[in-house]
């Protein structure tokens, strides 16, 4: 059962780059990241009740670390989904697991020989999905490299929440980061002028699905397969996810990898997969 639950974790998460990407051709990004870290901070409100540790300016201030480091994935995610493919933001958000040993090396910690094995592959592959296709159906450079930000971020955020959730309950952190992205996403849309209630019923169904599936049903189903799973089982199955994000984008939006590109996808997935064993 947790593996199954691990696995449709990632097969919603893969899904959601689909959605994000149809999106996003109504809302702005800031606007569509302010819609969906509302509603999951709402959704999240839950996990804090009855947890003495939520009441804790330690956890806030934690949060509000966190959910700078988080905002600023999603948003180059999203952003980067404006130019690039589907398939390619997957695969190259599927990085963050590589960089985690690296940016753990600022805090300290010493990658290994494996680590930085990984990070080569995983670099040469990114090379190669950024740069093997024509601007028709390889997407643009530009939103690759916004991807390999967003996936530095997300890599910082892990190691951030790590070293957190060590010093006590990593449930009652997840209101209070969410709830900073969407400020920070609220004011971005402010400032960019992106708040619109004029969109169809598909921006509504991506907003609920990523809000309610993506962010807070998913964190759910990881922490409760967390009980029941040794971490390197959870490791593996959740590095499926750039590969149902490459499914879901040929299935959904008939994207295309060029054969360059899957070699650079396949390499992606091999320096990921180096650092699950």
């Amino acid at each position: 059962m947790a593996t199954s639950a691990l696995l449709l974790a990632s097969a919603v998460w893969g899904w959601t780059f689909v959605l994000v990407k149809d999106a996003l051709r109504e809302v702005g990004p800031f606007w569509f990241l302010a819609l969906r870290f509302s509603l999951a901070t709402l959704l999240a409100l839950p996990f804090l009740l009855g947890r003495r540790e939520s009441r804790l300016a330690r956890n806030w201030r934690w949060g509000a670390i966190l959910g700078l480091a988080l905002f600023w994935g999603y948003f180059l995610q999203t952003w980067g989904l404006v130019y690039t493919t589907a398939q390619k933001s997957g695969l190259i958000t599927g990085l963050s697991v590589v960089l985690v040993p690296v940016v753990a090396w600022a805090f300290g910690r010493r990658p290994s020989v494996r680590a930085w094995v990984g990070v080569a592959l995983s670099g040469g592959g990114v090379s190669l999905l950024a740069l093997g296709g024509d601007s028709l159906g390889g997407g643009s450079w530009f939103g690759d490299l916004l991807t390999a930000f967003c996936a530095i971020a997300f890599a910082v955020h892990l190691v951030l929440l790590d070293r957190c959730a060590k010093a006590g309950d990593p449930r009652a952190l997840l209101a209070p980061q969410l709830a900073f992205v969407a400020l920070l996403s609220l004011a971005g849309s402010g400032w960019q002028r992106e708040a619109t209630f004029a969109f169809s019923s598909q921006v509504w169904i991506a907003v609920g699905v990523t809000a309610a599936l993506a962010t807070t049903g998913a964190f759910a189903l990881v922490l409760w397969a967390g009980r029941r799973a040794s971490a390197a089982r959870m490791a593996i199955v959740l590095a499926t996810e750039p590969m149902f994000a490459a499914l879901f984008g040929w299935w959904l939006l008939g994207e295309v990898l060029f054969p360059v590109q899957m070699a650079g996808g396949a390499l992606v997935m091999a320096g990921i997969l180096s650092q699950r064993s």
